[in-house]
């Protein structure tokens, strides 16, 4: 099978401070083959193992475009149009070919674009015409749109949250290529919208058993593949929203029918499944009341892999105020911090100003004498898998707090964020980790407990707080007595 891949990756907050430009992407992951610029160690885990995976089977790839970038604000006009360009580009050049495979997002959002993956499908169905199986693997905050449903073969969205099945669903979504390009199957779809808005975790019940209930319903004979799409809450546009879609072999009543179920099925479990709302006094009570072990602090609504800017400092003036032990923080960035500690060095005790730098919503600066513990190149951390790079990051004590500042803003995934600092966490009573629930695959085994707490933030799960304007309404949990057909 002649098989053309693609990646374009960016979940674009409407509530962010952050601007997106091509250089984020430059930052994160930038590998244009057709203009010859590599990049050497491609990240597998970021561009969903299409590529790869389909020359493990044989398949000959024409690889397109792979881009991701850490979230942020929408990525203006001349850069999406020049990306998009250069994927329909490199298909026309690329034609005739069997099957499209794209690892996408699905809350990408440009200057003038509300829906980048619909316009990005519609422009590649305009090429390769109606015939060509078209299969795009989605992360499971995606908005689903019209377009995107009408221009593409099949979506799959990644089951778990944290996601920890993209490899598998990459799989997943190359069976169905190969059987459609082979004529064995024909996929058809069906798909319902819904009016909520919310962070949910499926590793807590009962949407875990919603999770291993559709894994079962996929064996079922006919039915391909069930996505239930959590939505992206960030992004102010009518897309905003859950979803739920299911595609059949050919059985377009079975899809109508599972679809409706399942989508009733999460409807009905909303106020079970919302992220929780514990407030930051909240939180540090619990932690007073808790036990020896190791507590984890999700610093939920200030987390990169939405689009916060992770530099707030509620919870660092917070944990000086309540001279908690053994406590640590990170990742908070501070390109200015960071190198300020690598010029005074290891041991040096200096005057810093900690974070509040990117918006109102990141507090008031944290200033105080603090000194260097300890200073890396290149900091790593695991994510998705993969061993992602953070570049410089230095790490400062307070007393007996640990603080690791970043030069990259990136949410905190895995452990080796402090312990490649030198801060060791089995040593700790308390870390508060800027991210909403990626930590959770990696901490969880260390913690004894985990608590997610709400401050101000770009990511808060607080929606009231925000001043969303496009939104299609009514919608859970903004407004009152919604419900659905």
């Amino acid at each position: 099978m002649r098989l053309f891949t693609a990646c374009l990756v960016h979940e674009s907050s409407g509530f962010s401070p952050i601007p997106t430009s091509l250089q984020n992407f430059r930052d994160g992951l930038l590998h244009r083959p057709s203009r010859g610029e590599l990049v050497p160690l491609r990240l597998t885990a970021i561009e969903c193992g299409l590529t790869t995976k389909g020359t493990a089977r044989g398949h000959d790839i024409v690889e397109s475009v792979g881009a991701a970038a850490t979230p942020s604000g929408p990525l203006n006009k001349a850069d999406y149009e020049l990306l998009r360009d250069e994927i329909v580009s490199d298909l026309k050049k690329a034609m005739p070919v069997d099957a499209i495979g794209l690892f996408l997002h699905g809350a990408q959002l440009a200057e003038g674009y509300d829906d980048c993956e619909g316009d990005l499908l519609a422009s590649l169905r305009a090429v390769a015409g109606p015939d060509i199986p078209i299969g795009v693997e989605f992360d499971l905050h995606g908005n689903i749109t019209p377009q995107m449903m009408a221009n593409s073969t099949v979506i799959i969205g990644c089951k778990e949250y944290p996601h920890i099945d993209f490899s598998e669903r990459a799989d997943e979504l190359l069976d169905i290529l190969e059987a459609a390009a082979a004529k064995r199957i024909r996929p058809v779809s069906a798909w319902r919208k819904l009016p909520m808005l919310g962070i949910f975790h499926t590793t807590r019940q009962p949407l875990r058993g919603l999770v291993d209930r559709i894994s079962a319903l996929e064996k079922t004979p006919g039915v391909l593949t069930i996505t239930i799409a959590h939505g992206f809450p960030w992004a102010d546009t009518p897309h905003a929203g859950s979803a739920i879609i299911v595609t059949t072999d050919n059985d377009e009543a079975l899809a109508a029918r599972l679809c409706d179920e399942i989508a009733r099925a999460f409807f009905a479990m909303r106020n079970e499944i919302a992220a929780p709302l514990t407030t930051l006094d909240e939180a540090f009570s619990l932690v007073s009341s808790g036990g020896n072990g190791l507590t984890v602090i999700a610093d939920t609504a200030d987390n990169a892999g939405g689009g916060a800017a992770s530099d707030s400092t509620y919870f660092l003036h917070e944990l000086v105020k309540r001279r908690i032990e053994n406590a640590a923080i990170g990742m908070i960035w501070d390109p200015m911090a960071v190198k300020f500690a690598f010029d005074a060095g290891v041991g040096a005790t200096l005057p810093l100003r900690i974070g509040g730098k990117i918006s109102p919503l990141s507090g008031v600066p944290f200033d105080a004498e603090v000194t260097v513990t300890a200073l890396n190149p290149a900091l790593w951390q695991t994510a998705f898998g993969y061993r992602q790079p953070l570049g410089q990051a230095a790490a400062v004590r307070i007393g007996d707090l640990d603080i690791v500042l970043s030069s990259v803003r990136e949410q905190t995934h895995g452990p080796e964020a402090f312990s490649e600092m030198g801060i060791d966490l089995a040593a700790k009573r308390l870390v508060v980790v800027k991210s909403a629930q990626h930590f959770y695959a990696t901490f969880n085994p260390l913690a004894e407990r985990i608590i997610y707490a709400v401050a101000p933030g770009a990511t808060s799960v607080d929606f009231t707080t925000f001043d969303y304007q496009r939104l299609s309404r009514p919608i859970w949990p903004l407004d009152q007595g919604v419900t659905i057909d």
